[in-house]
């Protein structure tokens, strides 16, 4: 049974920090909070209602997933594109150091090893006069069970790992990283990551449908912009993708 008592102590950075046994949503609790300077973190060994992209809903069974959120604070200037992307980036860095050397990122905010999706993000903000609250939720396959259904293609970390770290110390490495590129993200904006995004991206060079201004459109990745919007090859011209609600490898 996962034990996150003395989940902050683990973390580098000064956080405050709820832990439940479930909750419908680690994101809408963060959400309901006064508003802190202070980065905001909560997890839970179960979510009741977890959200993916689009309203979908993110499926997972107690203490079989990470389930979090972490609540940061920028200043209003600071331009939000790509952040999904960069936090995709901060969970691959602790998958590559816990040994899983192939995780990609499928734009924009999915986290895949092997063709299957292992993680996935979700970011919500909301305006503070001077200031901007982001809400980053992650989920992340940790060691389902085998009949566990699904529509996509998943795997988790019990199966590509011989020695699976504990769940709570995990969890922490996972906040840490977060936290540290989305200073980094503060500090430095988008471009600062689109070399390390340019080496993960799952969809550069392959063929793509996806949904655009309410039509299906089909082509070739060419990466990402300076804006992090998805760059496809439609009919010899580059056509912008801000959001998808599906992305299909044809």
């Amino acid at each position: 049974m996962a034990d996150y008592s003395n989940l902050e102590s683990q973390i580098n950075t000064p956080v405050a920090c709820a832990v439940f046994d479930s909750i419908a949503s680690t994101n809408d609790y963060l959400s309901t909070l006064a508003f802190s300077k202070t980065p905001q973190v909560c997890i839970a060994r179960e979510q009741t209602q977890g959200r993916g992209q689009y309203d979908r809903a993110w499926l997972s069974c107690k203490d079989a997933s990470v389930l979090l959120s972490v609540r940061f604070v920028f200043d209003a200037n600071v331009a939000l594109n790509g952040l999904s992307l960069v936090m995709g980036l901060a969970v691959v860095e602790v998958l590559e150091k816990l040994g899983v050397s192939d995780a990609k990122l499928k734009w924009p905010n999915d986290v895949y090893v092997e063709d299957k999706k292992i993680a996935g993000i979700l970011i919500e903000n909301s305006a503070q006069g001077r200031y901007q609250s982001v809400v980053i939720g992650l989920g992340l396959n940790y060691c389902l069970d085998q009949d566990f259904e699904c529509d996509s293609p998943w795997i988790d970390l019990a199966y590509l790992l011989k020695d699976l770290p504990a769940i709570e110390d995990l969890s922490a490495k996972l906040i840490d990283s977060l936290l540290i590129y989305c200073q980094l993200f503060a500090e430095q904006g988008w471009s600062y990551f689109l070399t390390a995004w340019n080496s993960s991206d799952y969809l550069l060079g392959k063929a793509v449908e996806l949904e655009l201004n309410n039509q299906k459109i089909t082509g070739k990745v060419y990466g990402v912009n300076a804006q992090g919007a998805l760059l496809i090859e439609v009919n010899n011209q580059l056509v912008e993708a801000y959001s998808s609600k599906q992305i299909r490898l044809i």
